[in-house]
């Protein structure tokens, strides 16, 4: 490994300021010399696949890999963000990053500089995962989250990308589970970036007791855009959650599950009927105090981009021409919080 200091590394890079930090993390980073940062193409293509990337980002991918070959600089600091991702598996309440944006000029590197520091890590988290004696079908299930996210920036830009690094950290770290339709993580209450984004007083945490105060370990639940939100696949996935966790990470197991989402905002109710797999899922959740606008949320997740009129929106279902006509009554949806036990769901 070329031998460079952050001083060095940013010049060479054309890193600014809001880099220092991150550099002199990435330079204090222990190096182990059978750890290689760039993987021998065969090795590569097989991870790609298994994690479902698309032909054509698999090739470009490829190609950038082997354009970092010989430059040091680029070497350094990959090797290092790599290193530092290794040490933060298994670190459920660890946080990783930070995720600031790299330059422009890097053209794909700069879109896929965490795509490679994942790909490298892969692995060690399946390493993780198998000790903790998590099935090899719910590992690939989780991590292939990767290569579904690199199809929606593709389909969004056109481009090979991922712009979501923060969200792919907690799957590599170990801290995120695909189970069926739904995804989980562990976290703890009003702690860190896990939320959730609304939560009771402390007054009402109080009363309530134990599991319902800021620091108490519940579980996350995240919708991925996988199709339908099918009530009995969403049970399924519920009642999953419960007993997973208790068999394969004990320690962060937890009886409630929160979801922060404006799958939650009671305002679709005027629009959908109480049969709608949205309605049923939104069901499911006591929703606690508070809001947050959230159009630009809503129209991603639906039309798979934000648009900036309505004009470029032609809605198809029910649910698209509900969210156009929301807005175009100068309405706004909103992100809300929800809770529920998994208990009863579990067994």
């Amino acid at each position: 490994m070329p031998e460079l200091d952050e001083a060095r590394a940013a010049q060479e890079l054309g890193l600014g300021p809001e880099h220092v930090d991150w550099l002199s993390a990435l330079a204090a980073v222990e190096m182990l010399r059978d750890q290689a940062p760039l993987l021998d193409e065969a090795v590569a293509e097989e991870r790609l696949r298994w994690l479902g990337l698309a032909e054509v980002d698999r090739r470009e991918i490829h190609a950038l890999w082997r354009s970092i070959d010989g430059r040091p600089a680029v070497e350094w600091l990959l090797a290092r963000a790599v290193a530092r991702q290794r040490q933060l598996v298994g670190q459920i309440d660890g946080e990783g990053g930070p995720w600031l944006p790299l330059p422009v000029r890097w053209g794909a590197l700069a879109r896929c500089f965490w795509v490679l520091v994942f790909l490298a890590t892969i692995d060690d988290v399946r390493k993780w995962h198998a000790a903790r004696g998590v099935p090899d079908d719910v590992s690939q299930a989780t991590l292939a989250d990767l290569g579904r996210h690199l199809r929606l920036y593709r389909r969004r830009t056109g481009q090979v990308g991922l712009d979501v690094p923060w969200w792919i950290d907690l799957h590599v770290r170990g801290a995120l589970f695909a189970l069926g339709r739904l995804q989980f993580n562990s976290y703890r209450l009003l702690s860190g970036p896990g939320g959730p984004l609304f939560w009771y007083d402390a007054a009402e945490q109080q009363a309530r007791g134990p599991g319902w105060r800021a620091g108490d370990r519940v579980l996350g639940v995240h919708i991925p855009e996988s199709g339908p939100l099918d009530p009995a696949a969403c049970e399924a996935s519920f009642g999953w959650a419960g007993t997973f966790f208790a068999q394969h990470l004990p320690e962060y197991a937890a009886d409630v599950a929160t979801c922060t989402s404006w799958l939650l905002d009671d305002q679709l109710a005027s629009y959908l009927p109480a049969s709608s797999n949205i309605m049923r899922f939104q069901q499911r959740f006591e929703v606690v105090p508070g809001a947050r606008d959230d159009d630009g949320g809503i129209c991603h997740f639906v039309f798979g981009r934000s648009p900036q009129t309505l004009g470029e929106v032609v809605p198809r279902t029910r649910l698209e021409r509900a969210i156009v006509d929301h807005l175009a009554a100068g309405q706004h949806w909103h992100m809300r919080t929800g809770w529920l036990r998994l208990s009863a769901r579990s067994g």
